[in-house]
């Protein structure tokens, strides 16, 4: 089953699930474009064009010089339980990150990832660097602390924890790390971005599960996805409406996870208007018509295109339609007493 008709499949029963019926039939008023951006999603239309037809970067990802601090709990002593300091679980951290940076990089268009192994090459008793960009990735912080939240955070997602009153055998814990994720050109030196960003994991420790090592992996993938997160919003191609279902209720991004976009990402719907400046030029500007969120109510996220829940949606006064553009927004997720914190460079 496709994800398309598994999204149908999963929206159909609206009262069973609590979802927003997502049938996939084009309805009469989805036909309907948004005239006055029209022009503008067309340029961008274009520029994605061109930006499909450039060749991917041969990217390896590798340790940056600082990961060798992390490695070394000597000299990186990190505050809070002792499992933060544990060597074997500083390693399972860092390989978990790798991993995961690994497997973001080898789905974006832009990348083609390069093994290690390849990334060198012999010339005669020298080993120089073949012509790779370099993703270097660094563990800045790991820490591990009782929370009193309901809530669990992971990756773009923050979900209320289903319980009822607290027990007094379980304790509630945050596992926190953050990172930084920088790429460079083939000379090595010159730097393309940074981005840092923050995850933090909160699960339940009980008599059947133990506090261990999971708190941790979990946080720094989930810090992964926020660092990541970055790539969209700064290099992705523009984003438009490529059309729009359920009377205007869904709303498929031109954009998918080729380039980056996440279920659990913020997405603005906006459009441009041309306007008269102060020395009387023409001028562009953005006028917001709209919010979503990007996989909301099971909608696919797919390699080409994202399906947007737009939010605060009214049928009779809707706003966003195929050709409106939009944007990638910053993700904030916070629950009553903790926030989970992307920062970008």
């Amino acid at each position: 089953m496709n994800n398309r008709l598994m999204f149908a499949a999963m929206c159909a029963g609206t009262m069973l699930a609590g979802c927003v019926s997502y049938t996939g039939q084009t309805l009469d008023a989805d036909e309907a474009a948004d005239a006055e951006n029209q022009a503008f999603a067309a340029e961008a239309q274009k520029a994605f064009v061109a930006r499909m037809k450039a060749p991917p970067r041969p990217v390896v990802v590798t340790e940056a010089p600082e990961m060798g601090i992390f490695l070394d709990p000597g000299k990186s002593v990190f505050s809070g339980h002792p499992l933060c300091n544990d060597l074997a679980v500083r390693k399972e951290v860092a390989l978990a990150f790798k991993a995961s940076l690994r497997q973001k990089i080898s789905a974006i268009k832009d990348f083609k990832l390069v093994e290690e192994a390849q990334a060198m090459v012999a010339v005669g008793d020298e080993v120089t660097s073949s012509q790779n960009y370099r993703l270097t990735y660094n563990v800045t912080s790991l820490a591990l602390r009782e929370s009193a939240t309901g809530f669990i955070s992971s990756g773009l997602a923050t979900t209320a924890l289903t319980r009822g009153p607290r027990d007094s055998q379980a304790k509630y814990w945050d596992g926190v790390a953050t990172v930084e994720v920088r790429l460079f050109k083939p000379d090595g030196t010159t730097q393309i971005f940074a981005f840092t960003g923050e995850g933090i994991c909160t699960k339940t420790e009980d008599a059947y599960t133990q506090l261990d090592k999971t708190f941790l992996v979990d946080a720094v993938k989930a810090a992964a996805d926020n660092a990541m997160e970055g790539y969209v919003k700064k290099f992705g191609p523009p984003v438009f409406v490529a059309e729009t279902c359920q009377g205007g209720q869904f709303a498929r991004l031109n954009i998918g996870s080729k380039f980056g976009v996440q279920s659990g990402q913020r997405v603005e719907f906006y459009r441009n208007r041309i306007r008269k400046g102060v020395s009387g030029e023409d001028e562009v500007s953005r006028v917001v018509v709209g919010n979503g969120i990007v996989g909301e109510k099971n909608a696919p996220v797919e390699p080409d295109g994202a399906w947007v829940y737009v939010e605060n949606f009214d049928e009779a006064n809707r706003s966003v339609f195929r050709w409106t553009s939009a944007r990638i927004m910053e993700t904030d997720n916070r629950s009553s007493f903790d926030k989970v914190i992307t920062s970008f460079k």
